[in-house]
């Protein structure tokens, strides 16, 4: 993801909100020093500081991400290196699209640092749209994982372990004592 270019699609939003800094840090508890190096493209932004700016803004994640886009051809491809990365050193988790976010399939590899998770639950909304799907898949590449879904019991997972979840997961966390990675593809509900 190009800083530049968040940043861009960021300030534009502001601007058409007559939004000033201080009032955005107000909203959102982020601060307005933060948020001026981020909409200059010179800091990066954790991955639910950036979805607290989609809640506030009520866009979608992927709005502010990759902008909207409506082109749609028949085939698509990703090269190596053109997919969006959400990163989070707090969270433990970098997350590397596959894909682009418009696609009704979402397919991508999600990074986990020892006891790094996504809380779809008591988390942020990048959480909720990684995890929430109408059907997720995932497959462990390396690691151990617990996956808790609504109304049953954790659930722990090692590599080589594919998982069906029928309406999204609630918690993803790696348990084990070295970095796991998970390809994980969902099916968005209502994707266009």
């Amino acid at each position: 993801m190009n800083k530049l270019d968040l940043g861009t699609r960021l300030r534009a939003l502001r601007a058409e909100r007559g939004l000033s800094l201080s009032q955005l840090e107000a909203a959102t508890h982020i601060s307005s020093s933060f948020l001026s190096l981020v909409e200059s493209g010179k800091s990066d932004i954790t991955i639910s500081r950036l979805v607290r700016l989609a809640d506030f803004y009520d866009v979608e994640l992927s709005d502010l991400v990759e902008g909207r886009r409506s082109d749609r051809r028949p085939i698509e491809v990703i090269r190596e290196g053109e997919g969006s990365v959400l990163a989070s050193r707090a969270e433990g988790v970098v997350a590397r699209f596959l894909g682009h976010f418009r696609w009704q399939l979402s397919p991508l590899i999600v990074e986990y640092e020892p006891g790094g998770a996504f809380d779809a639950v008591d988390g942020e909304r990048a959480a909720r749209e990684m995890l929430h799907h109408h059907e997720l898949f995932i497959y462990v590449v390396s690691g151990t994982f617990e996956i808790e879904v609504s109304g049953e019991g954790p659930v722990t997972v090692n590599r080589g372990d594919s998982v069906l979840i029928r309406d999204g997961a609630d918690r993803v966390v790696n348990i084990g004592r070295r970095p796991g990675r998970l390809l994980a593809v969902g099916v968005a509900v209502g994707g266009t």
